[in-house]
C-alpha cells in the first residue's frame, strides 16, 4: 500500500496523458468542497498498473479512498498554514525526472509516453511532489502530537485477541553509503572558466548560446532543446538559480556562473511575464 500511495502521489497528474482509454467523467466522490472524479481515478489506475502495482481489492475503490485521504491532508494543511519548502521540491523534482530518463531510456521517450514536453511534465510533476512533501508534514505533525509511551503501546496489543492483530509484512532497512567526489578547486576553476568563455562569445554577439547548450551542456533534460527551462516561478528551481535568474533584466543576455548542487551554470533571459520568467541555461560539472 506504501507503494501504491508513492505512485499515486508522484505521478497522478502526469498519467492523463498516458491514458489510451477515454473516460467519461463522473463524480465519484465529494471531499469537502473538491470532487473526485471517475476519469482521475481511471488514470492513476493506469499509471499504477503501468507500475505493477498489485491491489488488495477493487482498484477503483482503493485508489478513490487514497485520493479522499489526501484531499483531508491538504485541507488539514491549509488550516494549519503548512506549505513546503519550494527549494527541496525544485531538487526533487530534478531528481525525479533524471530517474525517469535514467529508467525509459531518453527524454525524448519520455516525452513521448506522457505526450508532453520536459518543461510541461517538470511544472505538473514540481506541483504533485509538492501536494505530497505537504500532506508528508501533516502526517508527521500528527504523529508528533501522539502521546502515547511504548510501555501503553505494549499494554494496549496485549489486551487484543490473536487473530484481531492485523499481519505486517517483512520489511528491510537499508543503509547507503554515499561517497562524494575529491573535486580539486582547480577542476572547479577550469569548469568556471569554460562557461565564462561561453557566456563571454554569447553576449559579445559570437555565438549562439542554444547552439552552445546542444554542444556542451551536461544537462540531459535540456541539452537537446536548447538549454530550454520554459517559464517558471522564483521557487521553481534551485535559491541559488532563481535568484541570479530573476536578476537578469535585458533578453538574451547571459548570467555570470551559478553554483548549485548539479553543478556550474550560466544562464539566458528568453523573456519575462509577470513573476514568471523564460530562460534557458547550460550545466557543467568538474571532471572527476
Amino acid at each position: 500500500m506504501k507503494r501504491l500511495t508513492i505512485i499515486i502521489t508522484i505521478l497522478c497528474s502526469l498519467s492523463a496523458a498516458s491514458a489510451q482509454k477515454k473516460v467519461i467523467d463522473g463524480v465519484v466522490w465529494i471531499v469537502g468542497e473538491n470532487s473526485i472524479l471517475k476519469s482521475e481515478v481511471e488514470e492513476q489506475r493506469q499509471m499504477a498498473n503501468y507500475n505493477g502495482v498489485k491491489f488488495d481489492g477493487d482498484p477503483n475503490c482503493l485508489i478513490a479512498e487514497q485520493i479522499a485521504v489526501q484531499q483531508l491532508f491538504l485541507h488539514q494543511a491549509s488550516l494549519d498554514s503548512i506549505v513546503a519548502n519550494e527549494g527541496q521540491v525544485s531538487t526533487r523534482v530534478n531528481m525525479q525526472i533524471n530517474q525517469y530518463i535514467a529508467e525509459i531510456g531518453s527524454q525524448e521517450k519520455l516525452e513521448e509516453y506522457f505526450k508532453k514536453s520536459i518543461n510541461e511534465i517538470r511544472e505538473e510533476l514540481f506541483e504533485a511532489i509538492k501536494r505530497q512533501m505537504v500532506v508528508q508534514e501533516v502526517q508527521q505533525k500528527i504523529i508528533g502530537n501522539n502521546k502515547m509511551s511504548p510501555s501503553e503501546v505494549r499494554k494496549f496489543f496485549e489486551g487484543m485477541k490473536p487473530d484481531s492483530i492485523p499481519t505486517m509484512p517483512a520489511t528491510v532497512e537499508v543503509q547507503v553509503i554515499r561517497l562524494e567526489p575529491n573535486i580539486t578547486d582547480a577542476q572547479r576553476e577550469e569548469v568556471k572558466n569554460r562557461l565564462r568563455d561561453l557566456a563571454e562569445r554569447v553576449n559579445k554577439g559570437n555565438a549562439d548560446f542554444t547552439m552552445l547548450a546542444r554542444l556542451y551542456s551536461e544537462d540531459e533534460g535540456t541539452s537537446k532543446q536548447g538549454g530550454s527551462l520554459g517559464f517558471f516561478g522564483r521557487g521553481m528551481m534551485e535559491p541559488e538559480f532563481s535568484n541570479v535568474a530573476f536578476d537578469l533584466h535585458e533578453p538574451g543576455k547571459v548570467s555570470r556562473v551559478v553554483e548549485t548542487i548539479y553543478g556550474y551554470h550560466i544562464i539566458q533571459l528568453v523573456e519575462k511575464k509577470g513573476d514568471r520568467i523564460n530562460c534557458r541555461h547550460i550545466l557543467m560539472r568538474p571532471k572527476v
